[in-house]
């Protein structure tokens, strides 16, 4: 009978044990001390961790006065139950609203400094957009100029075209009207020289008739 009675108290502390690991919930200890944690659950039992303010313990059973917990590292004691809460600790939510803001704040500062570096950059692009726009306006006055240019050379070149070939013609026309008149002034002089030359054996036979003496009738 007594085995028996052993053996039920084993399975039902197993039990017990089984149920509080199923159950188990995070509570966290309270504000403003360390809590002892200790082997048993009196101030008799000797303590075996002192747990900091603010320290995550993990439940194993609640009880009205004492707690049954488990720290991080696995070691497990017991508390008293006032010094749990299932809410974080207002100290703890001022240490991590501090570090959110914190970070927030540094954050603000790097999309700050981006920001700036942005409007920084946006200003070059913007200036050397003016400076493209500027440069292609000049490119295209340029353009149209030279092809006002262009135009009025190439009217020029082929004026001058024309000027070279008329001056070509005239030149040839020229040419032949001198060669025509040097003939003709040839012929002329010849012709001259022919009929002066006539003019002269003409005069010369003439002279020499007219001066030739006249025989005198026998009857004078």
């Amino acid at each position: 009978m007594k085995r028996l009675s052993l053996t039920a108290l084993i399975f039902g502390l197993c039990l017990v044990c089984g149920l509080g690991s199923a159950t188990a919930a995070t509570r966290y200890i309270s504000e403003s001390f360390e809590v002892p944690m200790r082997s048993g659950q009196s101030t008799e039992h000797r303590i075996i961790a002192l747990i900091p303010t603010g320290r995550a313990v993990e439940l194993i059973s609640a009880g009205d006065e004492w707690s049954q917990v488990r720290l991080p590292g696995g070691r497990e004691g017991w508390v008293l139950s006032r010094y749990l809460t299932d809410q974080l600790p207002s100290a703890l939510q001022l240490e991590r609203l501090e570090r959110r803001h914190a970070e927030v704040v540094e954050q603000r500062g790097t999309l700050q400094e981006r920001a700036d570096a942005l409007a920084a950059e946006n200003r070059e692009l913007s200036e050397t957009l003016n400076q493209t726009r500027q440069r292609l306006e000049n490119l295209e006055a340029a353009h149209e100029a030279l092809k006002t240019e262009s135009a009025g050379f190439l009217e020029l070149q082929a004026e001058h075209e024309q000027t070279q070939k008329a001056l070509a013609e005239a030149r040839t026309r020229a040419d032949e009207f001198e060669s025509a008149l040097n003939q003709l002034t040839n012929n002329q002089l010849y012709q001259g020289l022919l009929y002066g030359g006539g003019l002269v054996i003409v005069g010369f036979i003439a002279g020499f008739i007219l001066k030739k003496p006249k025989r005198r009738s026998p009857l004078m």
